[in-house]
């Protein structure tokens, strides 16, 4: 099976931080199952498009602009 792509990617962050509203990074992480480089890498163009605002918290959390 092919790895998704950046944009799939990007619609399952969506749709995970849509039913929590605001998450840590480390929980969304785990919650997606994901590793690090493909978590940072989703979230930077996720934060780049304006979709996702950075939060407060010791890792960091992120939120729905």
């Amino acid at each position: 099976m092919a790895r998704p792509t950046l944009k799939e990617d990007a619609k399952t962050f969506l749709a995970t931080l849509r039913r929590t509203k605001s998450l840590g990074n480390m929980a969304l992480r785990d919650t997606l199952g994901w590793s690090e480089d493909r978590y940072w890498k989703v979230h930077a163009a996720l934060i780049e498009d304006g979709k996702v605002s950075k939060g407060r918290g010791r890792g960091g959390s992120v939120h729905l602009a």
